[in-house]
């Protein structure tokens, strides 16, 4: 009897222990000193040329006409072939895993909009904003603006999840 409630004693020690650790745990990764801060933005920006559309039209399968044929596009609204959006997302992509956050960065989810097109051989500047840090989970805004133009022509909002061997300020 006395051998049984010494181990239920430290079985309930070990668990109260355990949870203890665990909250440390929790807050000194929620403390984590990144080399970036809210409000932090970055840009690339690139022309893709008719070549980059159809390379990514035959990498993945989407030939829709309105992108890689001339006399289709010339018949829509748009008048001329447009880049796939998925395309010019990538940019933010780019950005997101090069520059900011940059490496360690671990894409979770995205919600885009395209309000207008980005036509062919019209130079794009995709841009991230860092818009919140809790922990590792980093929420960014995202914008692509037709450069000549400041058309948007995308945006949208990231959610990220930095890895254990991000960038961190030391």
């Amino acid at each position: 009897m006395i051998l049984a409630s010494k181990v239920g004693y430290f079985a309930r020690n070990h668990a109260l222990l355990r949870v203890l650790c665990l909250k440390r745990q929790l807050r000194s990764s929620s403390h984590q000193r990144f080399s970036f801060k809210v409000g932090d933005t970055a840009e690339v920006c690139k022309t893709f040329s008719a070549s980059d559309v159809r390379i990514f039209a035959d990498l993945t399968g989407d030939k829709n006409p309105l992108h890689v044929d001339d006399e289709y596009a010339k018949t829509t609204r748009f008048g001329r072939c447009i880049v796939h959006g998925v395309l010019t997302n990538g940019l933010i992509s780019a950005v997101l895993a090069t520059k900011l956050p940059g490496p360690g960065a671990l894409f979770l989810s995205q919600d885009i909009e395209f309000p207008a097109p980005l036509y062919i051989d019209e130079p794009v500047v995709a841009r991230v904003e860092i818009a919140g840090i809790d922990g590792r989970r980093i929420n960014c805004h995202t914008t692509c603006v037709a450069k000549d133009t400041q058309k948007i022509v995308m945006t949208g909002t990231v959610k990220l999840f930095m890895m254990k061997d991000a960038k961190l300020n030391t």
